[in-house]
């Protein structure tokens, strides 16, 4: 155990009690008890202090509730990172090239899946694999060779340099972190495209620190970069998935004393799709991994994930019930009061909590019902005004939302991709399902106990 004392940042939802024995925090929202000695070290946090290492210390950390800040980075010579790569023309040897320059004084392992122009880099190892076979297997195929303590693997259409890459290894000297990833962001570019993407890339999960576990916030991190304790590899990417192997293996592998945390402080620019149809294809292959996971991991992949209190109020809405919708949203406000009774938070403070957990929940369901469910909204349309209602209500207040909060160049241009994105991904998780034999991917997963810890 890492005895040292840890500098922790509180979650962005952090509630405290009126007699400070009390909290409400992170992502999923989890409910402490703690002592008077656990008051004093939830203060130490709020008041940006480093704190002891404690077991209450390890519970807020692994509840999502508080985020640890980078310790010192490990030496260049402990990191060996490893580039897949399939160049398809001269432009994407030079953009490797300028990659690995980057990555420099750190060991680099390229790892050539078979790529129809071959990459020579300088300054890199190359191993050339006999046939392509995929991300993943180039990923594990370059881990063999890997003797340093720490592995980065980074796409090959990704700016990251030695600095970053270091910042990141900054989370390894907490034991129970094993696997860090940063922020992936959209290139600056000229087209709209590129202006879409920096609004709405897949890639990018935010600004907010994170643990990464389904339920989370972050529920994923993309493997553009991802830094990783190599005994933590342990039997690596799944090399007979294509797309969605990322998400696999950080789920497969990390638990309570194997983390993953996001790190957005660190910012790799990714490079965009160059057309429409190249976009909407990468959607629809990402929707179509969703039955892939969900075979290997049963449940991981619900369109909605929540409490049934909460969820059934926005339901409810889009079935047309506006009176017993506000009957639900009411159920749910006192629901939130009755269960954190102990904890003894203002009336304000649970007002905040009880409207955060409605936002949430139709947050999700109306995502759901833009994304994976509507092929099953279509259909109902045609026998039902009430589908066709609900469907173009999600739509339109997605858009409506997006215009106001994000203020795209080109609306017009925007709406229509708007729509067409998670048309396109829903789709991909309908073909892999029936490809699968298996519509499990399409059902959410509901709870009824709220999540609590005594610390």
């Amino acid at each position: 155990m890492n005895t040292q004392p840890r500098l922790l940042a509180a979650d962005r939802h952090w509630w405290r009690s009126k007699d400070r024995l009390g909290l409400v925090a992170g992502s999923p929202g989890t409910y402490f008890r703690v002592t008077d000695a656990g008051a004093s070290v939830l203060d130490e946090i709020e008041g940006a202090r480093p704190v002891p290492q404690s077991t209450l210390v390890d519970r807020l950390v692994a509840g999502g509730a508080a985020h640890p800040r980078p310790g010192t980075p490990v030496p260049p010579d402990q990191v060996t990172v490893i580039i897949p790569t399939y160049c398809r023309t001269e432009a994407n040897v030079a953009r490797l090239d300028s990659l690995v320059a980057m990555l420099a004084p750190v060991r680099v392992i390229v790892v050539d899946d078979a790529s129809p122009v071959a990459p020579s880099p300088a300054g890199a190892t190359i191993h050339r694999m006999p046939v392509n076979s995929g991300p993943g297997a180039a990923r594990n195929a370059g881990l063999a060779l890997v003797t340093t303590p720490v592995v980065a693997f980074v796409d090959d259409d990704v700016t990251a340099t030695a600095a970053d890459i270091l910042a990141l290894s900054g989370h390894l000297v907490d034991p129970d972190v094993s696997f860090v990833a940063p922020r992936i962001v959209a290139e600056e570019g000229g087209s709209f495209l590129a202006d879409y993407e920096r609004l709405r890339s897949p890639l990018d999960m935010g600004r907010s620190p994170a643990r990464v576990r389904p339920g989370s916030v972050v529920p994923y991190v993309p493997s553009a970069v991802l830094v990783a304790r190599t005994d933590a590899m342990h039997h690596g990417f799944d090399a007979s998935m294509r797309t969605g192997e990322d998400v696999e293996f950080v789920w497969r592998s990390t638990g309570d004393a194997a983390q993953c945390r996001y790190e957005p402080t660190v910012e790799c620019p990714h490079a965009v799709r160059r057309g429409w149809r190249g976009l909407l294809a990468q959607r629809f292959a990402y929707g179509r991994s969703a039955a892939d996971i969900d075979s290997r991991m049963p449940w991981s992949v619900p369109p909605v994930r929540g409490h049934v209190l909460h969820l059934l109020p926005v339901v409810l809405l889009l079935a047309g019930q506006l009176i017993w919708a506000l009957d639900a949203a009411l159920v749910s406000v006192v629901f939130t009061f009755v269960s954190l009774r102990r904890m003894r938070l203002g009336h304000r403070d649970l007002l905040k909590i009880a409207r955060l957990n409605i936002l949430l929940a139709t947050r999700h369901v109306a995502t759901a019902v833009t994304r994976e469910w509507w092929p099953l909204l279509v259909v109902a349309s045609i026998f039902s005004v009430g589908a066709q209602v609900a469907f173009v209500f999600c739509l339109a207040m997605f858009l409506m939302i997006d215009i106001v909060r994000l203020r795209p160049d080109n609306i017009g241009l925007y709406a229509l991709l708007r729509v067409l994105d998670p048309l396109a991904y829903g789709a991909g998780v309908w073909a892999g399902a029936l490809r699968r034999g298996s519509l499990r991917c399409l059902l959410p997963v509901v709870s009824l106990r709220p999540r609590r810890r005594d610390g």
